[in-house]
Formats: structure tokens, C-alpha cells, sequence
């Protein structure tokens, strides 16, 4: 059975990960200056021309949009009021005047079609709400957030760690600190998301430059074209990311796995390598070059990042409550209790974690720890980050 492999997608779902300690990348020996997997010539058979390249209007506006943004809001005086107005008539239903806007999992594209489709994933909805509040004289930025990882039980080493994009607005109050996320109580900065029920505050999340944006919509624009066959846009949407951004180490792990989709494995390795030259935590160019070298018969490479990835994994908080799942599957609930113990003592600010704490001893009959549990579970919900 082949190790499955993986790219770095937004479509609020990617795979990363972060160590406490650096290592140096092995089997790192001099791989040129890539300078022909960049160029495109064993992709299009010659070079790429620069007039070749996309060239999205990302944050575009059309006449419509504009006088949608101003209709949808004009009742709205304050700015923390626009924004929750507009975010609210985008995604109502058009029966009550909205536009009706739904999540799509597939299909990175500008805000002008995701307005035009009426549906939209993270990248898409993000690009076009700040383009509108902006419009609107918001002060609106691209957020972008590290998700928890999940892992598939089914597959050995196979984890995601999901990367996200959402839109913060900025609101004009001095010496605010908090975040406020519509649909609570707060009043300071607010965080717009099309898929709200996977965001937390406690999140890892910054605000990210117009070129990173754009990096991780054509790199995402590019996979997908990869995964429909089509070789020749895809390289060209991948290399207009690395064009926008070469710091990313998720951006070079796409790119890898794209030469290796064309089973050009010499230049995937040489491209993973580089990428874990830049970011040497980079557990998906890890878990993707174990699967590589697994492929060309390198199996001490391969087994040395599959035991990288394993340690990572099993001492990951997110894996803990994984299998303290499973463990409840299997009616052991002792054996569950011990892996949730670990999963809160490592991460305590994670809602799941006291959910399915509670379950246990209910399970076990322990109605007061079950009582303690759903008693964080509740401050967890009401707290104010």
C-alpha cells in the first residue's frame, strides 16, 4: 500500500506542525540551484514566460459589489455594526435579501466569483469581505490561523494540521486588546470567518502580507489544478506562489508534491529538501519525503522521517485526545482516561478535551470529575480571550 502523500491547502484544511528542537536536515547534499524546476522546462518543455503567469485580481471589486457592501450596511453607524451587517448579508439566504453565499471545499477563487458562484471556501470568502470592508473605509486584514491537527487512525503517520484564513476588522478604539468574534458579547476587534464554528481565539493566528495572500491562493489554485490533471496551469499557478513568497515552507511542499505527482521524484526531493532546508520542523515535507524515499527504495531516508513524524505525533495533545477517542470506541474507558489526562495537561484551553473528559467518567461513574470537567468546559465557553 503506498504512503499516502500531501500538500498544503487552505480550503481551511493543511498540514503542518511545530518541535520544540531544530535539527539539522540529513541527507542534505547540494541539489543545484533548482534552477529546472523552477524554469518549467520539464513541465512545459521549455521555460516559462513571465506574460504565462495568472495574474488574479485578488481583492477586485465590481460595481455590484460596491453598491451591494453600501445597501446591506447603510444602517449601520459604527464600525463594528458595518462589519457584522455586512458579513450577515453575504451569507443570508437571498429569500431575506442576502446573497447567499455557502462554503465549498473545492475551487480557489477571487472574491468577484465567489460573489458571482455564491459560494466560496476560507480563501475566497476572506478575499472578499475585506475587499468590501475596505470599500466600506473598514480597516480589514487577511488573519491567518493554525488550526488544531486531526489524525486518520486508520493510516499509519497520517496526520493533518489544518492552516486557515479568516478577516479581521480592526476597530477604531484605542488601547484595545481583545479579539471579538461575532455572536459574543465583546467590543473590540472583530474576526470574520465562513466556517466560525472551527475558529477559537486561543488559536495561534497573525495577520499576514498581501503577497503571502497571494502565495497561498495561487499555491492552492495550483494544487487543485494539479489534482484535475492539469500539469501545465498548475506549475504555473505554483510558481506564481514562490513568485509572491519563497519563505513559506508550506509553499515549497506543495511544489514538491506536485513534481512528484509527475513522478519526477529526484526533483521532488530536491525541492522537499530545499523546503526543509528553510523550516527543518516542516512535518508534512517530512511525512511527504518518508512516502518519496519509500518510492525510490531510500529506505533508511524514509525510515528516519517516518520515526521523526511518529514522535511528533505521539507526543502531540491533539493525537492524545485522538486515541483516547478510540480507546471510549473500544469501551476502554480507564485506558481513555489516562490519554485525556495527558491531551489537557499539554493543552488546556482545548474545548474537546473536557468534553470527552466528562464522557469518561461518566462512563466510569465518576459524577463529580464529570461535573469538574463540563464546569471548565463552561468557562471555556463564556471566557473572554
Amino acid at each position: 500500500m503506498k504512503t499516502p502523500r500531501f500538500w498544503v491547502l487552505f480550503f481551511c484544511f493543511t498540514l503542518s506542525a511545530c518541535s520544540s528542537v531544530v535539527q539539522k536536515v540529513p541527507f542534505l547534499s547540494d541539489k543545484g540551484s533548482l534552477e529546472r524546476e523552477l524554469s518549467g522546462e520539464l513541465i512545459l518543455g521549455r521555460p516559462y514566460l513571465p506574460e504565462e503567469l495568472p495574474n488574479a485580481d485578488l481583492f477586485g471589486l465590481t460595481k455590484e459589489m460596491q453598491l451591494f457592501a453600501e445597501t446591506s450596511t447603510a444602517d449601520a453607524k459604527r464600525s463594528d455594526a458595518k462589519a457584522e451587517a455586512l458579513h450577515k448579508a453575504l451569507i443570508s439566504s437571498t429569500s431575506v435579501g442576502g446573497r447567499g453565499i455557502t462554503y465549498s471545499a473545492f475551487d480557489t477563487i477571487t472574491g468577484i466569483d465567489a460573489f458571482e458562484r455564491r459560494q466560496a471556501n476560507c480563501i475566497s470568502y476572506t478575499l472578499l469581505f475585506v475587499a468590501m470592508a475596505r470599500h466600506l473605509g473598514l480597516k480589514a486584514e487577511v488573519n491567518e490561523v493554525i488550526l488544531p491537527p486531526t489524525w486518520d487512525m486508520r493510516a499509519t503517520d497520517t496526520y493533518l494540521l489544518m492552516r486557515h484564513v479568516n478577516a479581521k476588522v480592526f476597530m477604531p478604539r484605542p488601547n484595545q486588546s481583545f479579539i471579538r468574534v461575532i455572536g459574543t458579547a465583546d467590543v473590540s476587534d472583530i474576526v470574520v470567518d465562513l466556517e466560525m464554528r472551527r475558529y477559537r481565539p486561543h488559536y495561534k493566528q497573525q495577520v499576514i502580507s498581501k503577497d503571502l495572500v497571494a502565495a497561498q491562493f495561487y499555491s492552492n489554485r495550483g494544487m487543485e489544478l494539479a489534482a484535475e490533471g492539469n500539469a501545465r496551469e498548475a506549475f504555473l499557478y505554483l510558481r506564481k506562489a514562490l513568485l509572491m513568497s519563497q519563505e513559506p515552507s508550506y509553499i515549497w511542499s506543495n511544489f514538491g508534491s506536485f513534481y512528484r505527482r509527475q513522478k519526477l521524484l529526484p526533483e521532488a526531493e530536491a525541492i522537499y529538501l530545499h523546503g526543509l532546508s528553510i523550516n527543518p520542523r516542516d512535518y508534512t515535507i517530512m511525512h511527504n519525503l518518508a512516502g518519496l524515499y519509500k518510492d525510490m527504495g531510500k529506505l533508511e531516508q524514509s525510515e528516519y522521517y517516518q520515526k521523526r513524524v511518529r514522535m511528533h505525533r505521539n507526543a502531540n495533545p491533539y493525537y492524545m485526545f485522538k486515541r483516547a477517542e478510540e480507546a471510549m470506541e473500544k469501551n476502554d474507558p480507564s485506558g481513555a482516561l489516562v490519554l485525556i489526562k495527558k491531551a489537557i495537561k499539554k493543552e488546556e484551553n482545548e474545548a474537546r478535551f473536557y468534553r470527552l473528559a466528562a464522557d469518561i467518567y461518566d462512563k466510569l461513574g465518576d459524577t463529580e470529575n464529570a461535573r469538574h470537567m463540563r464546569d471548565k468546559l463552561y468557562q471555556l465557553s463564556t471566557i473572554r480571550f
